[in-house]
């Protein structure tokens, strides 16, 4: 596969983990901020939420449980997968919105591109 094919599958994929566990977060967060947030947040996005709503890094760990378990299940690597955690850790406890660029920037800063686990079927 070629470099720029590579990278942008990555990220693709990456963007796709990092939003389903800003969803699951968020979802979270108004469950545990009850009735009183629910009608207002109505509106907004589970992945935004954390955006409008204060989360402490105590909550970090409930909010974002099993978070990761299908990109675990797939065979991500263990260095992708921490910086994604960090990176998803960074935006709720902040209150930062989602955004490609930033996260582009995150996965620039890991040592080396990631091998896929499908690029060694077939090899």
């Amino acid at each position: 596969m070629e470099t720029e094919s590579r990278a942008m599958l990555i990220a693709a994929v990456s963007e796709m983990a990092v939003l389903r566990a800003l969803q699951l977060a968020g979802n979270r967060i108004i469950g545990a901020r009850g009735r009183s947030v629910r009608v207002p947040m109505k509106s907004v996005e589970p992945w935004s939420i954390h955006v409008h709503l204060r989360v402490e890094e105590q909550e970090l760990d409930a909010f974002l449980k099993d978070a990761w378990q299908i990109p675990i299940a797939v065979g991500l690597p263990d260095d992708l997968l921490d910086a994604l955690d960090l990176h998803t850790r960074t935006l709720l406890t902040a209150g930062i919105e989602f955004n490609r660029d930033d996260l582009r920037r995150t996965l620039c800063r890991l040592p080396q591109q990631p091998a896929l686990p499908w690029e060694s079927v077939g090899s």
